[in-house]
């Protein structure tokens, strides 16, 4: 046959057509990183609200605020200076503190007022299940102690009667309020069937 590749594709040459879209493609892939650059930067301040928020987890916040939400504390500390008790959540008057502002705004809407409600239950659990553990190991701290070979028998005594006195109250709370948090097996308050 005489023609050669040239003139294939009704006599346009193949390799125009490839140069052409390599010349698009590059344009296009110039173009795009700007584009998802400056998406991102439109989004820069949301991303950071949302990472900062999703990352102050219980324990203090900057302003001394207990129960890690930006929304309560469950200590009174200023701002948070309003108390209030949960009446929407599972658990029904857990003491939280808020801010002037969120009175004003939040606190008039019930749904989000239930959403800040949800998550002060979760964080009073966590705060629970904390302090139960500190104090099963103060008192597992004291049995210890008791039990040294070093101490007079008048010290033993006294950390044995200790010991057997100090309330894990935060435990009893616990299981009171969340008693699914706490397997049956590791319970303070054993459950005893009366017949």
């Amino acid at each position: 046959s005489g023609m050669g590749p040239g003139f294939a594709f009704g006599g346009m040459n193949p390799n125009m057509h490839q140069r052409r879209r390599q010349q698009q493609q590059q344009q296009q892939r110039q173009q795009q990183p700007e584009g998802i650059l400056g998406q991102l930067v439109q989004f820069l301040p949301l991303l950071m609200i949302l990472f900062l928020s999703f990352f102050n987890m219980p324990g203090e916040s900057s302003t001394g605020a207990t129960g890690g939400s930006r929304y309560f504390s469950l200590t009174p500390v200023n701002p948070y200076v309003n108390p209030l008790h949960t009446k929407l959540s599972n658990v029904k008057d857990i003491p939280y503190f808020v801010t002037d502002k969120f009175v004003r705004t939040i606190g008039r809407d019930r749904y989000q007022l239930s959403q800040v409600e949800r998550m002060v239950e979760e964080s009073y659990k966590r705060y629970l299940l904390e302090e139960c553990n500190n104090q099963k190991n103060y008192k597992k701290k004291l049995e210890q102690l008791a039990m040294k070979r070093t101490i007079s028998e008048q010290e033993r005594n006294n950390l044995v009667r200790k010991a057997n006195n100090f309330d894990l109250v935060r435990c009893m709370e616990l299981e009171e309020l969340f008693p699914h948090a706490v397997p049956a097996h590791s319970r303070v308050k054993q459950s005893h069937t009366e017949f």
